[in-house]
């Protein structure tokens, strides 16, 4: 059974054992089920700003302050904005997903600009 973003159940369970903090701001999060503070919950944040979102590769596990600061905008434009310089979250301070995902993207780019 997946949810409504087309992530499996398998898939979602082995993205939430690879973050276990937020992959932005390293922040511990909680279930978003239990009473605590929203700005702490575990929410699912696609890397992509459109799909597909169906993977590992394409989806990963930040706080719910981090993913509603980012929105829709592009992962490398959300960088340049006031939460991310306040937070010293960049290409460089980021999860290992997110560092692998901003490689792919950029080499994708580059190989549709040298065509």
């Amino acid at each position: 059974m997946s949810n409504k973003y087309g992530i499996s159940e398998k898939e979602l369970i082995k993205i939430r054992e690879r973050d276990k903090t937020c992959v932005y701001c390293h922040k511990v999060m909680i279930d978003p089920r239990s009473r605590g503070r929203r700005i702490d919950w575990a929410t699912i944040e696609h890397l992509n700003f459109m799909p597909p979102w169906n993977n590992a590769s394409t989806v990963a596990i930040c706080c719910w302050s981090c993913n509603s600061s980012r929105g829709s905008k592009k992962l490398l434009d959300w960088f340049k904005g006031e939460y991310c310089l306040i937070k010293k979250i960049n290409e460089k301070t980021v999860a290992k997903p997110v560092r692998e995902f901003i490689k792919v993207q950029v080499k994708s780019v580059l190989t549709i600009l040298s065509n």
